[in-house]
């Protein structure tokens, strides 16, 4: 077989040089050089950059051939086979700490040569490979922003790399040979070492996220565990809080009120969707409805409109029980659902939030507010029969009185500096004009 290895020979002995050289050109070997002493071998190896070395160890000069091999092998990263007829003791030590890729004892044959060349190149190969392999893998870890964590099935830590240490509770030396117990909490621990186990038993990776306090601040990860062998497993953890927060925004605007914080329509109906169960009887709801709001967007403008609507969710706030959810499920209108709460209760809750928007009504705020309630004690009333019982009741209320409440309103909005005498005249006209029958 045809070799096309590039060999350069140090050896003081022209006989060994040319039966070494013979040898390896019959079997294929290139041969680019050949020098009689160290010195003159450094500069030509530099220059030619063989595959191989083939060093004698006793040469003429001041340097003998494993200090040579030390230089080829740690600075030019070329793999030297050592050729050699006297070793003592002494020297084999020296020989031993040079790592040398073989060593060939005078005389040898062909055969040997060849052999102990081909697994010196081959192991060259294989180091450059490892190297090149290491490289790539800290490249990629400097860039990367996770952490990666090498564990065994016990949980505990092999080895972990980051770029990022803030990521880190403690240094990953501090954490190396560390079990998942001494470094999280023990619900956490035994999370991450089931996932572990199951990643070893399935060969599938398994996904965890987690939430940590580094640095006074929630830091959110995501972990996955995949097994490397059969009792070791690799686990990538990222840090998702970025995520997390866009998700928790996007749930936001999905189910919040933009104006107010509080939660929308959609959340209402998936919410009575979720608690119409008997587990949560007796249901109860209230159906708000903010009195004038219409007149005060008309006179005012839209911006003290919503600063209405934004002081009427601070009352109801401040009216309701935590356990409460309450909505702004229209312009004017806001709906409390009150879970496991009788209609007694929640009559009671309605009279709280009556009391302190009459108590701002009376600090010239404009807080007059329509109420009506219904409660579901059992499944065999709809859902939409427990909002109509509400809506009813609310419109009730907000019908009892309304010119005087209406007139209320007016009287305080036209005290208030964005008045608009012209858009006051305009609505009462168009009310008047509703009750002669009139269409606009």
């Amino acid at each position: 077989m045809a070799r096309s290895g590039k060999i350069f020979i140090v050896e003081d002995s022209p006989l060994d040089v040319q039966i070494t050289k013979d040898a390896l050109l019959q079997r294929g070997y290139r041969v680019v050089g050949v020098a009689h002493s160290v010195e003159e071998a450094m500069p030509m190896i530099m220059k030619r950059k063989p595959d191989l070395v083939l060093m004698d160890i006793t040469l003429k000069g001041e340097k003998d051939g494993i200090w040579a091999a030390g230089q080829v092998q740690n600075t030019l990263e070329i793999p030297v086979l050592f050729v050699s007829g006297l070793l003592n003791e002494d020297m084999m030590a020296r020989v031993l700490a040079a790592e040398p890729s073989g060593f060939l004892v005078k005389p040898f044959n062909e055969k040997e040569l060849y052999i102990n060349i081909e697994l010196a190149l081959y192991k060259s190969e294989m180091k450059r490979q490892l190297r090149k392999t290491e490289k790539r893998f800290r490249s990629m870890i400097q860039v990367m922003p996770d952490i990666l964590i090498f564990l065994n099935h016990e949980g505990v830590h092999l080895e972990m790399f980051t770029s990022d240490t803030s990521l880190l509770i403690k240094d990953a030396e501090w954490q190396k040979g560390r079990r998942l117990h001494d470094v999280f909490q023990e619900a956490l621990a035994e999370t991450i070492l089931t996932a572990i186990h199951t990643a070893l038993e399935t060969d599938e990776m398994q996904t965890i996220e987690y939430r940590l306090l580094l640095n006074e601040k929630d830091v959110y990860f995501e972990m996955r565990i995949i097994a490397s062998n059969e009792n070791e497993v690799m686990a990538i953890v990222r840090d998702i809080t970025q995520r997390k927060r866009t998700e928790e925004e996007l749930v936001f605007l999905r189910f919040r009120d933009r104006l107010t914080g509080l939660y929308n329509r959609d959340f209402f109906e998936e919410e009575i969707d979720r608690l119409d169960t008997e587990r949560q009887y007796p249901l109860s709801l209230i159906l708000c409805d903010i009195d004038g709001l219409k007149l005060v967007n008309d006179v005012l403008g839209h911006l003290e409109g919503d600063k209405v609507a934004v002081r009427i969710a601070d009352i109801l706030k401040d009216s309701c029980r935590e356990e409460d959810i309450i909505c702004r499920t229209g312009g004017d209108e806001f709906t409390v659902l009150l879970p496991q709460t009788t209609e007694a209760d929640a009559r009671k809750i309605m009279r709280r939030i009556k009391r302190k928007c009459e108590e701002g009504m009376k600090k010239g705020c404009l807080t007059s507010l329509s109420l009506g309630a219904s409660c579901k004690t059992s499944p065999g009333k709809k859902r939409s029969q427990l909002v109509k019982e509400a809506d009813d009741a609310m419109y009730l209320n907000k019908m009892t009185n309304r010119e005087q409440r209406l007139n209320e309103l007016l009287e305080m909005m036209r005290t208030h500096p964005r008045y608009n005498m012209e858009a006051d005249e305009t609505y009462w006209n168009r009310i008047n004009r509703y009750r002669d029958g009139v269409s606009k």
